[in-house]
């Protein structure tokens, strides 16, 4: 006995969404997607160019992020919430920190992204 499975079914897996992203000048590939796992969401943050140079968040050109979906909810899209994130590798605080921090007065760099 034979079973018809549609192609929905069988492609369980979370879609990713790529998009480009520049924090204080420096380019990067980010790839993301959301519930990579249940209720984690995941963030690969990719140097553009071949063979790989650094990028903000790491010498070797890449850099995997883990972090809870409501965390990515709460940020304006997951593209803010990956350079909320770089910011805060680079500053060395916290997202949180630095969207408040942000929210009271923008620097000139988060008025250009």
């Amino acid at each position: 006995m034979t079973r018809k499975t549609s192609k929905k079914a069988i492609s369980r897996r979370p879609q990713k969404r790529r998009f480009r992203l520049t924090v204080e000048g420096q380019p990067m590939l980010v790839d993301y997607t959301a519930n990579w796992m249940h209720e984690t969401g995941q963030f690969e943050f990719r140097s553009p160019y071949k063979p790989a140079r650094r990028i903000p968040v790491s010498e070797t050109g890449y850099r995997s992020h883990f972090a809870d979906m409501d965390a990515i909810e709460a940020a304006d899209s997951p593209e803010d919430y990956a350079r909320l994130v770089t910011l805060a590798f680079i500053r060395r605080a916290p997202p949180e920190k630095i969207h408040a921090a942000e929210s009271a007065q923008p620097t000139l760099f988060s008025l250009l992204d």
